[in-house]
């Protein structure tokens, strides 16, 4: 009842609000004074949903990519656990594991690749997983993470994997080299 009820709203929000088509100078997206990225061409920014940035090119329920910063002292929903600057990539990329299994939709997740990353020359990771709905409909979720000074920031592509996936996984990976941290050196 409570996924219905989140999809409803989801739906309806997105309805009543303006969606903002990303070209040209309006694709510049700066969070906070903390990072920035340039969105893909061609896809809408929702300014009213959850997280920094959300990004669909053809509805959300198809296709959505998602940045999100989140101080390292809050708590990750499932396994209640904390990140800190100094973590180790490859123990954050467990723990990002570890929190989806944890998670109804996607406990029964598999992991398609965990490796290094950089994100703007920093380290951090890149993890494919792949579940099926209740439905039995195929998912694919990219996450590239990287612990920051300020946090711990989430860039996530997520589609259906038998169509959608495969036709915005270029703009997801061309966005990735445009993120900008400030002071990122290291």
């Amino acid at each position: 009842m409570k996924k219905i009820l989140a999809l409803f709203l989801l739906v309806l929000l997105s309805a009543c609000a303006t969606w903002e088509k990303m070209a040209g100078d309006n694709a510049a997206i700066k969070i906070k004074d903390i990072y920035s990225l340039t969105a893909p061409q061609g896809w809408v920014r929702a300014p009213y949903m959850a997280g920094d940035v959300f990004l669909s090119r053809d509805g959300p329920t198809l296709n959505r990519i998602t940045a999100n910063l989140q101080e390292h002292d809050k708590e990750l929903p499932y396994t209640k656990r904390k990140t800190r600057t100094d973590m180790l990539p490859q123990d954050f990329a467990e723990l990002l594991i570890a929190e989806m299994r944890a998670a109804e939709t996607t406990a029964n997740m598999e992991v398609l690749s965990n490796k290094p990353a950089l994100i703007d020359s920093r380290p951090a990771v890149r993890l494919l997983v792949r579940w099926k709905n209740e439905r039995g409909l195929p998912l694919e979720r990219l996450i590239y993470g990287a612990l920051i000074p300020k946090g711990r920031l989430l860039l996530i592509y997520e589609a259906p994997g038998l169509v959608y996936f495969p036709k915005g996984l270029a703009d997801f990976e061309a966005m990735i080299k445009t993120v900008r941290l400030s002071g990122s050196t290291g």
